[in-house]
């Protein structure tokens, strides 16, 4: 657990990381306003003081060491270098008992970060121990299937299962499991492998394994005798399988079972396992009845379900001084607005002014020069009414102001009241009694809105910058999820200790975690290949005539291989000038 100043340390780092991407990626032309943003930014709460969750961790259980021994005797040797060296919480025990002692089914409804892969992944090490003393390990097949509902969890599991394997062999252990990743990222040459050669766990998701069940190719994991084998069904994140995505799995799991029973399974039982964090709160009786009677139909088992297989975690009383975790709240931008103060044009980040200011207004920028706009409420007379974006109003759309500067105005431009946001011709006759039409009016002009978006421009009034068909040259000062949570999870990645990294991030559906581990790694390689040129640059002096392609290149190849970039074996010279 990291000490109190490096938790300062970090909290002060991402949000610096934050603010700067928030600068970058809102760029204002007008120096001025560019300063005040800066300021606004730093006087913004955009980062609430780290927050200690105190220790709270479940009740210990026996040492799986000691499990292995009790069930294997004198023979349990070759399979505790798999194992931890701790105990166990009582919950992972006693699903171990269950699964692999009792031979039985279990729902394991634990807490995050409560070890629940242990819960599913030791009863199928067990077992998988049990066959290599009996010499039935070495038929090739599959024996446990776990379902992910998310690659980036089926990855995570890949790499522990990697880790295990690699314990047993450097132990010396005869004890060899095998395990396959099966995606569709998975090239076709591994594919091929595990046809051939079916591993004892295989990994994949609910997808992968429609895919599996129609493809004639794929036909070897399950048939020609190869169905007998199969003993486990894991499903993780198994609260997710409810409504008509429940049916489809429990439907999935039924044409899964079937076809291994024709494939040599015949009238043996599985042993169907699911995991959970938030599948049920309620530890009464009749709370675990309810979770036995959903498991039993997702598996197609409610015979095989009851209260007693369904597995809670005990927690333990807190330790006060002791936080297990700290939590940081990062805050986003719902807009930026201009107020009148002393005469000058200032940056806030909401509606509230001070008592010595004029209304707030809210303003958009170009994304390639940065100018600025003001926004409002589409046909009002006072941009300091918020736009309408809500595109079933009759009233949805954006109006757009331009400001100009006044040796540009004629007597056919509005004037904007930058104390109260009135719009008006030359002679407005602004009520807010306090308006100087030298400092406070400005001449703007009224943009055209998109035919086809109300709430856009076609290009900028101001460049003339154009996205094309995407639109939306102008934005009001509102950001995504993505950019962020990537900058501050690349931060915070950068911080942690080396072997601790790690960053799991959740998202409200697949589609989403999906895009966002494919950009949070894609920008992660930007961000990492940029910081490794900068270096390159700084290595050494460059001469006045500057530096050279091949000169960046010799150095970057250094940079490269200090990094630890160049770490696989087809990493050869001729490849890494490339």
């Amino acid at each position: 657990m990291p000490s109190e100043s490096e938790i300062q340390k970090w909290h002060k780092v991402i949000r610096t990381r934050y603010e700067n991407y928030l600068k970058t990626s809102f760029y204002f032309k007008d120096t001025a306003l560019r300063k005040s943003f800066a300021q606004a930014l730093r006087e913004y709460n955009l980062m609430r003081k780290e927050i200690p969750e105190p220790a709270r961790s479940f009740q210990r259980g026996d040492k799986a060491r000691n499990l292995a021994k009790e069930y294997f005797e004198d023979e349990a040797n070759p399979l505790l270098p798999a194992l931890r060296s701790d105990n166990l919480y009582s919950h992972q025990e006693k699903a171990i008992r269950l699964v692999y002692g009792d031979k039985k089914h279990a729902v394991v409804a634990t807490g995050t970060a409560s070890g629940k892969t242990e819960s599913f992944l030791y009863p199928i090490l067990f077992e998988l121990y049990r066959q290599h003393l009996t010499g039935e390990l070495r038929k090739p097949g599959v024996r446990a299937l776990i379902l992910y509902p998310m690659n980036a969890l089926a990855n995570d599991q890949r790499q522990r299962l990697g880790e295990i394997c690699e314990k047993l062999t450097k132990a010396g252990s005869r004890f060899k499991p095998t395990f396959g990743q099966y995606i569709g990222q998975t090239p076709e040459n591994r594919r091929q492998k595990m046809r051939e050669t079916p591993p004892h766990i295989l990994l994949t998701n609910y997808s992968m394994l429609e895919y599996l069940l129609i493809r004639p190719d794929d036909s070897p994991l399950f048939d020609d005798g190869q169905g007998k084998h199969w003993q486990f069904i894991v499903l993780d994140e198994a609260h997710q399988y409810r409504g008509v995505k429940g049916m489809e799995m429990g439907m999935l799991i039924r044409r899964l079972k079937q076809r291994l029973r024709a494939g040599g399974r015949g009238d043996q039982s599985f042993r169907c396992i699911a995991t959970s964090a938030t599948i049920s709160s309620d530890k009464s009786e009749e709370g675990k009845v309810a979770v036995a009677q959903f498991a039993g139909e997702l598996f197609g088992e409610k015979d095989g379900f009851s209260a007693e297989n369904i597995v809670f975690g005990k927690r333990e009383e807190f330790e006060k001084q002791k936080p297990s975790r700290f939590h940081f709240f990062m805050r986003a931008l719902e807009g930026a607005f201009l107020v009148r103060e002393n005469g000058a044009d200032k940056v806030v980040l909401n509606r509230i002014g001070s008592e010595n200011s004029a209304r707030p207004l809210e303003i958009a920028l170009c994304g390639e020069c940065g100018q600025h706009y003001y926004v409002g409420q589409v046909g009002g007379e006072s941009v300091a009414k918020e736009a309408i974006r809500d595109p079933s109003h009759e009233k949805f759309g954006v109006d757009f102001y331009l400001p100009l500067p006044e040796e540009q105005s004629t007597k056919d431009n509005l004037r904007l009241c930058r104390r109260c946001g009135k719009i008006g011709k030359n002679s407005l006759d602004c009520d807010c009694g306090e308006a100087d039409s030298a400092a406070d009016l400005v001449p703007v002009k009224k943009c055209v809105a998109h035919k086809e978006h109300k709430d856009q421009l076609k290009k900028c009034e101001a460049c003339g910058y154009s996205r094309g068909s995407s639109g939306d040259p102008v934005r009001e000062i509102v950001h995504g999820t993505d950019g962020p949570n990537v900058v501050i999870a690349t931060a915070l990645h950068g911080l942690l200790p080396e072997k601790s990294r790690k960053i799991l991030a959740f998202a409200d559906n697949r589609q989403e975690a999906a895009f966002f581990a494919w950009y949070a790694e894609n920008s992660y390689e930007k961000f990492r290949d940029r910081n490794l040129m900068l270096r390159a640059m700084q290595a050494g002096p460059i001469d006045t005539e500057g530096l050279a392609i091949n000169d960046l290149r010799n150095r970057l190849l250094k940079q490269w291989e200090e990094g630890g970039l160049f770490d696989k074996p087809d990493d050869t010279r001729e490849g890494k000038n490339r």
